[in-house]
């Protein structure tokens, strides 16, 4: 089952997966997730930020998950807690 979570807010259970996921249409491509989280996101031919991989956040990074989101001034990074 996976559901939104407001992580910033929520810790997460260190037995469920995380996984970052950035909405495009939301992006403006202010690029604070890959200059934050450089391990989580990129950024694709015209600057927009992209995420890396899967979007699986690994352990101990899931601060990294929540700063880029708390920082991304269009609200475009949403973490996912698989339970």
């Amino acid at each position: 089952m996976t559901a939104l979570v407001q992580a910033w807010y929520h810790g997460t259970d260190r037995n469920s997966a995380v996984k970052v996921q950035i909405n495009p249409e939301r992006c403006q491509g202010h690029g604070r997730c890959y200059d934050l989280a450089p391990g989580l996101f990129g950024d694709d031919d015209e600057g927009y930020g992209m995420v890396l991989g899967d979007g699986t956040v690994p352990p101990g990074k899931e601060n990294d998950a929540r700063l880029a989101a708390l920082n991304c001034p269009e609200r475009a990074i949403e973490l996912l807690e698989e339970v």
